[in-house]
């Protein structure tokens, strides 16, 4: 009995999205995610984890293997460190002894709080942690220059944010109307207006006329790049910020704004040059910490981008951005529990921050709240109707509770908004496939390889969508093509292993089979389908072994039940097989080939 397991097209929706962290949106990111804590044990690789802590906890279990005294001069725990000490059962009075003498770098919010006391943590220790006063950096307490404004716009941070940022730090400088209608054409909204125009001043003692003419051309250049970067108009932005640039090469600032536009120019090398001249410039540019770390990130360096983001939240911990950035990376190594407390503060501090709302979807989703994950993306949509990655994201939700029509509305509606993404276009093939469209399922695919030939999911939804419509040879060439790309993909493997199986290769099936389980030794699916395959040429006690493994992935598997009864058929072991066939029968009993082999043996048993 062969087939092609039906989660296997849905399941490929979750390599897609989750390179779509929607920060995607302000930045380019990359895919990944798991890990170990205070166990000596070795990271592993996963997408759909849950564990005990990240990596970067690591420091906590040195820090609470050695007596902590004052005098040692220690740096503050961070908050990772903090929800190690209540994991591994230091979230007592010796554990607040430990707060108390080395004190926080951040400042803890009350749903942080009520998440360490749900782990176990003591009323001791959350009063430690309460009274502990995070460290006040002198950058949040200084005013916003007229650069800093524009570096914000062009780094596309909503103009909400750097209204909060403006009535919170105030500014050094007289906003008149031309820098008001320049801050408008680069994307300023009216609440920025106002808040610059009743903003706080706190101007420079002694004002250098000559410096201040030179600083206003500066500007101009800078105000210009953003306009011209609002319009999508990359390369003479760029000419401009270099040239903002040449007039000031020593403005932290300038160079944290050039940044900014090289990402969103795709070049992200440039970025990290540029940021990182930014912090010789000024260590304490928590902005160019975020970027920085995300750039990283992109290239797949999750521990750079940990290091930087930490910095940018000790530096500035109202800085949303880094928490919601540090949420991605640390969720990119599994953490899923730390990255929805970290997306948690983000919209503490920023209700309105889309991008936290809908990476928080992604975080729940991931631990299993498909509600939850739902609920956050349709407030990132709420928020901003256009963001195509929420749609994108609330459509994997969707299908992942079987809602495959609304899965598909969603990521029309995300194509709608931006009609050239691939990934939708993708996507969208999987639940028109799961439904019976394939023909719908191969244009969508197709047009995703146009947009990006280098797609190997795409390669491998559209084999499957051709082998759905019994072209095996098509079938077998995409996903070839998807493994030459990424020969990791195990779903490929699994899709070739299911077309070499209809056209007869059993050989060829089984190598591609253990090649997927090399790489993902719990797929049930394949575990299953090795076992048929096995059968194939004879080989019963093997298929044997791989059923069982599929039923201990899966007790409830009706599939792997009726294969293993099969097998044991066939090695004469009656008893054992009509166990097998009843069990398959008893978790469907509608499948007529289930109650056919049951009603069988039962009478020969008998």
């Amino acid at each position: 009995m062969w087939r092609r397991p039906v989660v296997t097209i849905l399941m490929l929706i979750i390599a897609t999205i989750l390179t779509l962290p929607v920060r995607a949106q302000q930045k380019p990111v990359a895919p990944t995610f798991r890990s170990a804590f205070c166990s000596g044990g070795v990271p592993t690789a996963g997408r759909r984890s849950e564990t005990a802590a990240t990596v970067a906890n690591a420091p906590a279990c040195a820090a609470l293997a050695l007596p902590a005294a004052p005098q040692q001069n220690q740096k503050p725990f961070t908050q990772h460190q903090v929800q190690g000490m209540v994991r591994d059962g230091f979230g007592d009075e010796s554990g607040a002894k430990l707060i108390e003498q080395r004190g926080i770098d951040f400042a803890p919010s009350e749903d942080f709080l009520q998440t360490l006391k749900a782990a176990g943590a003591s009323e001791a220790f959350l009063k430690a942690l309460r009274a502990a006063n995070p460290p006040q950096p002198a950058s949040t307490k200084k005013p916003l220059n007229q650069v800093q404004v524009f570096a914000l716009l062009v780094g596309q941070v909503p103009s909400h944010r750097v209204t909060m940022l403006v009535q919170e730090r105030g500014i050094d400088f007289e906003p008149m109307d031309d820098y008001l209608q320049e801050v408008r054409l680069a994307g300023g909204e009216d609440e920025l207006i106002s808040a610059l125009k009743s903003a706080h001043v706190t101007k420079p003692i002694n004002v250098d006329p000559a410096l201040q003419a030179h600083q206003a051309e500066v500007r101009q250049h800078v105000a210009r790049g953003a306009e011209l970067e609002k319009k999508g108009q990359f390369a003479e932005a760029e000419q401009e910020l270099r040239a903002a640039v040449r007039l000031a090469p020593q403005d932290s600032d300038v160079h944290y704004t050039l940044g900014e536009l090289l990402w969103y120019k795709g070049e992200v090398d440039g970025t990290i040059t540029e940021e990182r001249e930014a912090l010789r410039l000024n260590p304490n540019n928590d902005g160019a910490h975020v970027d920085l770390g995300a750039a990283l990130g992109s290239k797949g360096d999750w521990e750079g981008e940990i290091v930087e983001e930490r910095e940018a939240i000790r530096l500035n911990p109202k800085n949303d951005v880094a928490h919601m950035d540090l949420a991605v990376a640390i969720g990119n190594k599994g953490d899923w529990s730390g990255a929805i407390a970290e997306e948690r503060e983000a919209i503490s501090i920023n209700p309105k921050n889309e991008a936290a709302h809908a990476n928080l979807g992604v975080a729940l989703g991931s631990r299993g709240d498909l509600d939850g994950a739902i609920a956050e993306e349709k407030e990132a949509i709420r928020l901003n109707p256009d963001n195509f990655v929420a749609h994108g994201q609330l459509g994997f939700a969707l299908a992942s509770k079987g809602d495959l029509d609304g899965a598909i509305t969603e990521y029309r509606i995300g194509l709608r908004v931006n009609p050239n993404n691939d990934v939708l276009h993708s996507n969208l093939g999987a639940p028109l496939a799961a439904k019976g469209d394939n023909d719908g399922a191969i244009m969508e695919e197709r047009e995703a390889l146009r947009l990006n030939p280098n797609s190997y999911l795409a390669y491998t939804f559209l084999g499957a969508a051709l082998g759905n419509k019994g072209d095996w040879t098509g079938d077998i060439a995409e996903q070839r093509e998807a493994l030459r790309i990424n020969p990791n993909n195990d779903l490929a493997h699994i899709n070739l292993v299911v077309a070499l199986g209809n056209q007869g290769d059993w050989e060829g099936d089984i190598a591609e089979h253990r090649q997927a389980l090399r790489l993902n030794p719990n797929n049930g699916a394949a575990r299953l389908n090795l076992g048929i395959a096995l059968g194939k040429i004879g080989d019963w006690n093997g298929a044997i072994a791989e059923e069982r493994e599929a039923l201990r992935l899966d007790p409830n598997n009706a599939a792997a039940h009726y294969d293993l009864g099969f097998a044991y058929e066939h090695t004469h072991n009656l008893r054992d097989a009509l166990q097998e066939y009843r069990a398959a029968y008893q978790l469907d009993m509608k499948n007529p080939v289930y109650v056919k082999a049951y009603e069988h043996l039962m009478k020969k048993v008998r």
